[in-house]
């Protein structure tokens, strides 16, 4: 299909874990028709390491990353790199959570991650669009520079067509991916929030954006990793954590577990060396 081979097994060195980046302490959310959707989750992420969360869809999994992306409120403590960061309260948003280092590709790219009549030039800046250096004066933008900087993106992401002027519905799945993912990798991020990242994407894009993700660990970002899919999860993660109805179940070491145990983890059936 891509004209070559494949690589879906991926390749990388061992992790070499630095600081602790990110810290959560019995997080808590509690949905509009007060059902509990985090019921006490505590974990913790590395620079230079990449935590999986596997699980099937709905137990908690979004919520985690909304909360810890300034789109969901919450309760408990977290730490970025130290620091506790806003649960709640006007300085709980997107915005903020850029300032300090979290970089974000939601699950769902085409509602969260893209504007889709909007071009391309206009998606690679969405949320950073107040950078200084996208300035002209007080009032305007400098819509050259955002145009040279997402070419410059589309390039180095392999983004195809390569044309920032191009409506970012026109892309297709993968290549809409690569945008969004351009935009958040290329702030080098200290926490990567990534959710789905190769949901609904061709082979030839699955490889290119698990060898990004695996470069931006190696440059000693932390990343958190949602995925559905068990063979990602094994392939990418230095550490797995289960999530089942809101709850960490346990962590295991890929080299350590297969996808019998993470499936039975995943169902609430705790293993013997679930934490």
């Amino acid at each position: 299909m891509v004209g070559r081979k494949v690589l879906l097994h991926v390749e990388k060195k061992p992790a070499s874990p630095g600081r602790t980046i990110l810290e959560v302490e019995n997080l808590r959310v509690v949905d509009d028709r007060g059902v509990e959707r985090l019921r006490g989750i505590s974990l913790h992420v590395s620079a230079g390491e990449i935590l999986g969360i596997a699980g099937v869809a709905g137990n908690g999994q979004s919520e985690l990353l909304e909360v810890l992306g300034g789109i969901e409120k919450a309760t408990g403590t977290v730490r970025l790199d130290g620091q506790e960061i806003d649960l709640t309260g006007k300085h709980s948003d997107g915005r903020t959570r850029r300032a300090r280092g979290i970089a974000h590709v939601p699950e769902d790219r085409q509602h969260l991650g893209l504007i889709l009549d909007f071009m391309a030039w206009e998606n690679c800046a969405f949320g950073y669009h107040h950078d200084a250096a996208y300035q002209k004066n007080a009032l305007l933008m400098d819509n050259g520079k955002l145009v040279a900087d997402a070419e410059g993106k589309i390039e180095r992401f392999d983004v195809r067509p390569p044309n920032p002027r191009l409506p970012a519905k026109n892309f297709s799945g993968g290549n809409q991916q690569k945008i969004v993912l351009a935009r958040e990798m290329e702030r080098a991020p200290k926490l990567l929030l990534v959710g789905q990242p190769t949901r609904g994407v061709d082979i030839g894009a699955i490889e290119f954006i698990h060898k990004r993700i695996i470069e931006l660990r190696d440059a000693g970002a932390a990343i958190l990793l949602v995925s559905v899919e068990l063979d990602e999860i094994l392939s990418l993660s230095d550490r797995i954590a289960v999530m089942f109805d809101g709850r960490i179940m346990g962590e295991r070491l890929p080299a350590e577990t297969d996808a019998r145990e993470l499936g039975l983890m995943m169902a609430g059936i705790a293993g013997e060396k679930a934490a």
